[in-house]
């Protein structure tokens, strides 16, 4: 299977790798097949301090949101910025991890960029919906972990393990 989409993903210092970036990489290129979509993506898994200067830079609202999406240039549809703190707090809410929110937060960016939009209620219903539908067909062919496997020292002391990068 061929994927149409190139995508960039960039997780901030500190962070620790909140997602496994090779799985969400995985579920975008799903999500562009799916939509019928071609071109280059840029991914930010960000810190709340982070995505609060975006929001407030860009949108004039004070304080960290979960997501947000600059649109492109084609073949650059654009750029997603997705809090990763944000992300583990409605996780916990909705009882999944923080990794599996990324994706559903990243996947509702990506399909702003798009074309779709959430203004009015029944666009928001349409828009959670496939996001929801995406998410779980990825699932149903891909299951596994969204959160990275954790990191291990060999007894030399260098790290190996996740293979998620």
């Amino acid at each position: 299977m061929s994927w149409p989409l190139r995508v960039g993903i960039r997780v901030s210092e500190g962070l620790d790798r909140p997602v496994s970036v090779r799985r969400l990489a995985r579920f975008l290129r799903f999500v562009a097949e799916r939509e019928g979509v071609t071109g280059e993506v840029g991914v930010w898994i960000c810190r709340d301090d982070e995505i609060a200067e975006l929001h407030e830079r860009f949108q004039g609202i004070p304080g960290p949101t979960d997501v947000m999406s600059f649109p492109g240039e084609p073949p650059y549809l654009g750029d997603i910025a997705v809090s990763a703190e944000t992300a583990a707090v409605q996780g916990a809410e909705v009882g999944h991890g923080v990794g599996r929110e990324i994706a559903f937060l990243t996947v509702h960016g990506f399909l702003h960029l798009i074309g779709y939009d959430d203004l009015s209620e029944p666009e928001r219903s349409r828009m959670l919906e496939r996001q929801e539908e995406l998410l779980h067909a990825f699932e149903c062919v891909e299951p596994g972990r969204w959160e990275p496997v954790a990191r291990q020292r060999r007894h030399d002391g260098q790290k190996r393990g996740d293979n998620t990068a």
